[in-house]
């Protein structure tokens, strides 16, 4: 038992080492006009481990939705990269663009068997994936007053999208710049009052409303970590805080994927 146990450790240190390609097996659905030299082509396998593993005596005999195992060659690599948590609202597309690797690698390499059923709070594996990292605008004990997501607002009575999360802190207390960007908005926008926008590396902003002053200007370039603006009460607040957004191409996310909250 001790030897066996021996022995398939030392295959699996190989295969995690020296990136072993392992037999596998993927279904494929065969769809109308297809044929099995394009479906060979397609996954890379000869058409002859394909018509040997499925049993097919003709290649030119198949049936729409006839179910074929592809004998593909799965390549074991060394696990580099993260894990993500699949939160609220989530599509696999859309992980998929903001960590760049095509979307249908990540549905393989993590078994999922719909794409446009993706279970939140599941884990999925990137590989090789950095992630994208946010430091806390405050450096205070952090309390979420009001988080992301549909909400009745306070002032304007009627529920809408809250697009980013408030956080509570007295007037005066130091902002900081999460990450390192351009600032590209600085100064009062409606009910954000005075609000501050950084443009970052991979298409992500972030925001930072309702200050009582601004630190900094339109064009400035901005380390992670430098005080750009002092919170407060301004535009459309009912007390001292800050609303916080992080936004990917236009759109809000919620920030809790990115920040560590309590």
């Amino acid at each position: 038992m001790i030897k066996l146990l021996h022995i398939f450790l030392v295959v699996l240190f190989l295969v995690l080492i020296f990136n072993i390609a392992l037999d596998a097996e993927v279904q494929h659905n065969v769809q109308h006009g297809e044929t099995l030299s394009e479906i060979s082509e397609k996954y890379g396998v000869s058409l002859k481990s394909i018509l040997e593993t499925n049993g097919i005596l003709n290649q030119h005999r198949l049936q729409i939705g006839q179910m074929l195992l592809i004998p593909v060659k799965q390549v074991v690599e060394p696990a580099q990269g993260i894990w993500y948590k699949v939160q609220q609202g989530d599509t696999l597309s859309e992980i998929a663009l903001r960590y760049g690797i095509e979307w249908k690698k990540l549905q393989f390499i993590n078994s999922i068997s719909s794409a446009r059923r993706i279970r939140v709070g599941a884990k999925i594996f990137i590989p090789n994936g950095k992630g994208v990292t946010f430091a806390c605008p405050l450096k205070i004990p952090i309390h979420v007053t009001s988080g992301y997501g549909r909400r009745f607002h306070p002032i304007l009575g009627r529920y809408r999208l809250h697009e980013g999360i408030d956080l509570r802190a007295s007037i005066g207390t130091r902002v900081y710049a999460v990450q390192a960007g351009e600032i590209i908005y600085a100064g009062r926008k409606g009910g954000y009052g005075k609000i501050i926008g950084i443009q970052h590396d991979g298409d992500f902003t972030t925001w930072y409303g309702h200050l009582s002053r601004i630190r900094v200007s339109v064009g400035e370039s901005v380390g992670q970590g430098k005080v750009i603006g002092l919170t407060g009460d301004t535009g459309f607040s009912t007390g001292p805080h800050l609303h916080f957004e992080i936004r990917y191409k236009g759109k809000s996310e919620n920030p809790a994927r990115y920040l560590a909250l309590p």
